[in-house]
């Protein structure tokens, strides 16, 4: 029983790691933060497969949605940003810059994705999780509406309102 569960998370974390990975980089902006967030949302999952002996139907909404609810905690949890720390950025250094190749070979970070996302950066806190989850991850409606607390219906209003909003950002109106 015990290997069973191990062997299913350990597909589970070869399947999932880098997209959790790539969501928490996305929306913390520090790759330590990023991996601290990704390890306990595994550590999560761990627990409640094999602690809990949970059944867990889908795995990868069960993962975004610990994930996104560890980020807002964290975010609550954050100090302020401090003047010097603006103060000391440079000209054009962006948000984050991931550095292995787990996440710059698999993530393919070229121009002008690069720029997409930093334009999805700037949508709507209702737009941005469900856009990102959609284009980036290539979630379905239904699942994001699970990570998000949603109608799956919500959800797809959401993904197309967001994606009116960043072909106007991007100017991609055709």
């Amino acid at each position: 029983m015990e290997t069973g569960i191990t062997n299913k998370f350990e597909k589970i974390y070869g399947e999932e790691s880098d997209a959790i990975f790539r969501f928490c980089l996305i929306r913390v902006s520090s790759r330590e933060q990023a991996l601290d967030i990704t390890q306990e949302t595994f550590l999560r999952l761990w627990r409640s497969l094999f602690e809990k002996k949970e059944e867990i139907r889908n795995s990868r909404a069960f993962l975004f949605t610990v994930a996104h609810r560890l980020i807002i905690d964290w975010y609550r949890k954050k100090k302020s940003i401090s003047l010097e720390s603006i103060m000391h950025k440079e000209e054009g250094e962006t948000e984050y810059e991931p550095v292995d190749e787990k996440t710059s070979d698999g993530f393919g970070l070229e121009a002008e994705g690069r720029y997409l996302l930093d334009k999805i950066g700037e949508l709507s806190p209702t737009s941005r999780h469900p856009v990102y989850l959609r284009f980036v991850e290539g979630l379905s409606p239904e699942e994001i509406g699970k990570i998000l607390g949603i109608s799956a219906n919500a959800a797809s209003v959401r993904v197309n309102r967001g994606l009116s909003e960043l072909r106007k950002k991007t100017g991609y109106n055709n």
